[in-house]
């Protein structure tokens, strides 16, 4: 079997796996990726050991590798971010990942460059994710990401799993890695990208052990957690996801969400339970809240005004009015 085929027989495990059930596309630039993170030998390997995967004994059964020697390729492969271990336990599952929430669009470049490998890597990831937007998220044909508004401007009738901070404060284990989405878009783009937060992927509970004993995030406290969020929120960025361990915060610039949403068209965002609602006798009509909107969703006459079908319930709009004219309510 040529190179070409196994990785391609590769994507096909993943995706025929998926538990997100989005899979990876076929594409030149995924390909590549795929070819960087697994060897051929590794490619091989993973095809035995699949999504499923087993303890060392039952891998190892199955394989025919010596426990020692299995255990050994597959650490390495969870340290490249292919492989997932469930940590603290004794006798741990081995499994392939499938494509995200933790998956290969994310692990590549998680944890920067370590590899001599991952500049390529991660600059063939944003083509990638823009064929992953295309070709997996948006053909899905319903919003799959849900958005969550900053904790600081929720409304008093909010519930805990509608706050992220509450959401953090349960957890014992909190990490922080680079946005895959962002760094390879720098890499790939140098002349053309945003310039927010890099150090903006929260993980907790299983995944952020994963993540730090495999040198993809490093362990950070709730109050530094706290603090990341309410930068990325000054800076513009949407909180989403909250799926299995990891919380996002996007940009309109790289993540491939909004790709989906701006390039084609395509709903992926699950609006938040809540929307800015205007003091009209307050409201200066300055347009910073129109500015600020990563959805374009308002506009400003004699007031500003708020087109409720494209609100995400973000809040990114609410710091920025000067004359406090704007709060979040529940959306109806």
């Amino acid at each position: 079997m040529g190179e070409d085929a196994l990785y391609q027989e590769l994507i096909d495990m993943i995706n025929s796996s998926d538990p997100h059930v989005i899979g990876l596309p076929k594409t030149p630039a995924m390909l590549k990726v795929v070819s960087l993170q697994f060897t051929p030998e590794e490619a091989r390997l993973a095809l035995k050991v699949g999504t499923a995967g087993g303890t060392l004994d039952e891998l190892s059964a199955k394989t025919g590798i010596d426990k020692g020697q299995l255990k050994k390729k597959l650490e390495t492969m969870a340290t490249k971010g292919t492989v997932w271990v469930d940590p603290d336990k004794e006798d741990p599952v081995y499994r392939v990942l499938g494509s995200c929430a933790p998956g290969l669009v994310e692990t590549g470049a998680w944890g920067g460059i370590r590899f001599p490998y991952d500049f390529e890597l991660i600059k063939n990831l944003h083509p990638a994710l823009k064929d992953w937007a295309r070709e997996r998220l948006c053909p899905l044909g319903f919003p799959f990401a849900p958005v969550f508004a900053h904790p600081d401007h929720l409304p008093a009738d909010a519930k805990p799993g509608e706050n992220l901070f509450e959401t953090l404060k349960k957890q014992d284990y909190i990490a922080v890695s680079d946005c895959p989405c962002r760094l390879s878009h720098w890499l790939a783009e140098p002349e053309n990208h945003c310039s927010h937060t890099l150090q903006a992927c929260i993980h907790y509970g299983n995944v952020a052990k994963w993540t730090v004993k495999y040198g993809m995030a490093r362990r950070i406290t709730y109050d530094e957690a706290v603090e990341i969020l309410r930068q990325c929120h000054a800076e513009g960025l949407v909180h989403s996801i909250d799926i299995d361990g990891c919380i996002c915060n996007c940009c309109t610039d790289c993540c491939p969400n909004f790709i989906g949403i701006r390039e084609f068209k395509t709903r992926t965002l699950i609006s938040s339970p809540f929307m800015p609602q205007v003091d009209a006798d307050k409201c200066s009509a300055c347009s910073s809240c129109v500015d600020a909107c990563p959805m374009g969703a308002l506009t400003v006459n004699d007031v500003a005004e708020l087109n409720k079908e494209l609100c995400i319930g973000c809040a990114v709009c609410i710091p920025t009015c000067s004359v406090d004219a704007l709060k979040l309510v529940r959306r109806q």
